[in-house]
């Protein structure tokens, strides 16, 4: 039996929050890729196949939604899992609701606040690379 380590991209132009997620995945046991806005990721993925891509929504170049949007054409990246990682929602839980609900309907397994606890977001990243579908292509 052959042992793969599951493989993360996280996508952020904010890049002491992206350098902070990836050193917290890479200590959990993970392979992390990095980029640094949504077309960087787009292509990344499509190059790389990651098990899980952890986005920022809002970013300059193309956004999340739009990254999103592109990886779900392409039927090499189609099935991804991906996870919006933003500071939208802060304000109200009704708010917070609706953004999760927006990153379901565009194609997102989820929508995380940032500032979430590391140790949450390695809970949260097992609990999502353990999902069925989106298997690497």
């Amino acid at each position: 039996m052959e042992y793969t380590v599951a493989r993360i991209l996280v996508v952020d132009d904010d890049e002491q929050l992206r350098d902070i997620y990836s050193a917290k995945l890479r200590s959990a046991g993970w392979e992390v890729l990095t980029a640094v806005n949504g077309a960087e990721g787009v292509a990344v993925a499509g190059r790389e196949k990651p098990d899980l891509v952890l986005m920022d929504l809002q970013m300059p170049i193309m956004n999340g939604a739009e990254a999103l949007a592109a990886l779900r054409k392409d039927p090499a990246t189609r099935g991804l899992k991906v996870v919006f990682l933003t500071a939208f929602g802060e304000q109200h839980p009704e708010a917070r609701q609706a953004d999760v609900a927006f990153a379901r309907d565009i194609g997102a397994l989820d929508y995380l606040k940032k500032g979430i606890d590391l140790d949450e977001l390695v809970e949260k990243v097992t609990h999502y690379l353990a999902l069925p579908g989106g298997d690497r292509v």
